[in-house]
Formats: structure tokens, C-alpha cells, sequence
């Protein structure tokens, strides 16, 4: 899946049911799959493991550079940065200071800033498409 050209932002969100029991580990896992990170291909399950370590990071409110997160999992720079400009077009990931961090101080907060975004895109959607039924004569009877 690659970004549209002029696309500001890129989301995919996978009905994934909920497991059954509480376990961080696994609904982490769980979060990562909703979220289009862990395909199959993905066997060493990096996207998951780069959120563990920026949530780690969030405890203590800092980021991380490519660097140190490429170094902590034994990775290269390259597929990390990868990974992360994925997470950031995803709307969970920020780039500042030249460190990556959670968009919210937790992961609670980074979702919902990624549902409000999606949220507007949805406005955006509605707006045009009533508009395109006007120019079409198509009426709805909401």
C-alpha cells in the first residue's frame, strides 16, 4: 500500500475482535494488528515492538531517535524509519526535535487525536459528496 500523491494522511483501521482477557502484551499486539502494522509478513512483529518502546518512552515524556530505536531492536536504520514514517502517516507517531514520540501523551490520547482526524476527513467526504449530488440532481430524503 503506498501514499497517494498528495495524501496528508493515511489510515487503516481492520475489524480485529477483542481478546478475551486482559493482557497488555497481547492487546498491544491486538492494537498494532487493528491498525494495519502486523501483517503476516512481519514475522519478527517490529511495528509492535517500536510502539512498546515509544510507549516506554511516553512514561518518562521523550522521544526517541531512529538510531536508538534501530539499535535497540537490532535493526537498521532503514526499516526503521520505515516502520516509523509509516506510524506517522497513521497519525500515532511524531517526528520533533529529531525524535520519535507518541502524537498524545498516552496511547489513549494519540487514538482519539487519530479519530478526530478521521473524523474531519469524514466531513470532508460528506461535504463533497453532497455536492456532487446536487450536481447530478441525486437527492436524498435525510
Amino acid at each position: 500500500m503506498s501514499l497517494e500523491e498528495g495524501a496528508l494522511a493515511e489510515y487503516r483501521i481492520l475489524a480485529i475482535r477483542p481478546l478475551p482477557k486482559v493482557d497488555p502484551e497481547k492487546d498491544l499486539e491486538w492494537l498494532c494488528k487493528s491498525l494495519g502494522f502486523l501483517e503476516p509478513r512481519d514475522k519478527k512483529k517490529t511495528a509492535f515492538k517500536i510502539l512498546k518502546l515509544l510507549l516506554e518512552a511516553a512514561r518518562e515524556n521523550r522521544g526517541l531517535t531512529s538510531d536508538e530505536l534501530a539499535a535497540k531492536l537490532s535493526l537498521t536504520r532503514g526499516t526503521m524509519v520505515h516502520h516509523l514514517n509509516k506510524m506517522i502517516r497513521s497519525g500515532l507517531v511524531i517526528y520533533h526535535e529529531g525524535k520519535y514520540k507518541l502524537r498524545g501523551r498516552s496511547l489513549k490520547t494519540t487514538i482519539e487525536e487519530a479519530h478526530r482526524d478521521i473524523n474531519r476527513i469524514f466531513e470532508n467526504l460528506y461535504k463533497i459528496a453532497e455536492s456532487i449530488d446536487r450536481a447530478f440532481n441525486l437527492f436524498s430524503r435525510s
